[in-house]
């Protein structure tokens, strides 16, 4: 359990700090984070007013067990939601390696930062509300396609406008997914929870292969029915062609930020978008036939129509289903062999494999070391090689390297 303390409530906390260490420096205008467990003080770490990081401690008995690293974790996480996007820390002489793993970096003056706090808040706003607008503009064409579709005696019109509906649905799956996929990572979850993602991509592929499937089977028992068939009004193409521009727009607008995001249902809305222009040219191109050829055409295009549909949802279960089961980017673990088979002392890179959450990657990989290496010598290139990768490659949040040595 963490808390944190400041103020009166930092007084009261006092004497309980000082029999954990007898040296803390207490100011009550700092925040005090702590570790309990068990009611018990095992750990704490200071933040000045100026964010800069005075101090940090963990019970003797309690370290080397990651308590240091979680109670940083709990406050970058605190921080970050309160809009603070860095914390300082001056030079250090000592637990060098600590704070490079909670990814302190060096900049000018004699501090050390960890910085870009807030870049899991910034994709979580910018996906929401790119969403948001998705849900709104989808809410208004299925109504007007629907209303007019019905007016303008179009199917086609109509089942246009049913997939717009789908895409509501499916804007509020991936809003859930974004929601619950930027939760930070926990102990239950030490990859984090960007694998929801993922799947709320998949859930919006399903949505649309069931909507293709019931706008085909709709129309090609209408089709097989002898009525008379009707033929659509002008109304219908004004209609359809707001449609493909808006829909255009909101397509190129959605693809930009899923991809600078790195957010895999967002991404997939952006497709759906997609699918839903070309549906909508084949709708005006049904409309048209439809008026000056045969009425029959407005039924073949709505059959058309979930077809295209149904291929978009096919596509976009298959690119997530690959993320879920963390298919491999031969290119990228390409560059990375490369890269680390670049230090010395190193015999060659092996084994690298990559596990995807979201838009992080997680690292695993071997080194071939000279057997007379020492233990202590090997994990000192191990962190060498680790914190390279994390600065060099901005999209992998942790490497984990295991060693081995020639006989």
């Amino acid at each position: 359990m963490y808390r944190i303390l400041k103020g009166k409530t930092l007084e009261k906390f006092t004497e309980r700090l000082k029999k954990l260490n007898p040296n803390i420096i207490i100011d009550l205008d700092d925040k005090v984070f702590i570790i309990l467990l068990e009611e018990k003080i095992i750990g704490y770490a200071i933040l000045g007013t100026d964010k800069i990081l005075k101090d940090i401690f963990i019970e003797e008995s309690r370290r080397y067990s990651s308590f240091g690293t979680r109670i940083m974790e709990f406050i970058k996480n605190y921080l970050s939601a309160k809009g603070i996007d860095e914390i300082y820390l001056k030079r250090y002489s000592e637990n060098t390696i600590f704070f490079k793993k909670v990814g302190f970096k060096e900049c000018p003056e004699s501090l050390y930062k960890v910085d870009d706090l807030i870049a899991r808040e910034k994709r979580k706003k910018e996906g929401v509300k790119s969403t948001l607008i998705s849900i709104g503009i989808n809410i208004f064409l299925a109504v007007i396609k629907i209303f007019f579709g019905i007016l303008g005696k179009s199917k086609a019109l109509v089942a246009d406008g049913f997939h717009s509906v789908s895409d509501i649905v499916g804007s509020i799956v991936v809003l859930v997914g974004i929601y619950l996929g930027n939760k930070p990572a926990d102990e239950e979850h030490p990859y984090g929870h960007g694998k929801l993602e993922s799947i709320a991509g998949n859930i919006i592929g399903v949505i649309l292969v069931i909507t293709a499937y019931s706008l085909i089977i709709e129309n090609a028992t209408d089709y097989f029915k002898e009525t008379e068939r009707l033929i659509p009004e002008n109304i219908t193409l004004v209609i359809v062609l707001i449609s493909i521009v808006i829909k255009y727009i909101l397509y190129r607008y959605k693809y930009n930020i899923g991809m600078r995001i790195k957010n895999d249902a967002v991404l997939a809305d952006a497709r759906e978008h997609k699918s839903d222009v070309l549906s909508s040219v084949g709708v005006l191109v049904g409309i048209l036939l439809s008026i000056y050829v045969n009425p029959i055409f407005d039924l073949l295009l709505s059959m058309v129509v979930g077809l295209i549909i149904g291929k978009e949802g096919l596509q976009i279960i298959f690119q997530t289903s690959n993320n879920l089961m963390d298919a491999q980017d031969r290119k990228l673990i390409e560059e990375i062999e490369r890269y680390v088979n670049s230090f010395g002392y190193i015999e060659n890179a092996h084994d690298i494999r990559m596990k995807t959450s979201g838009n992080m990657i997680y690292l695993t990989l071997h080194i071939r070391l000279d057997g007379k290496m020492t233990i202590h010598e090997g994990h000192e290139l191990a962190d060498d090689i680790k914190y390279s990768i994390l600065n060099k490659f901005e999209d992998v949040a942790d490497v984990t390297i295991h060693m081995d040595c020639t006989i």
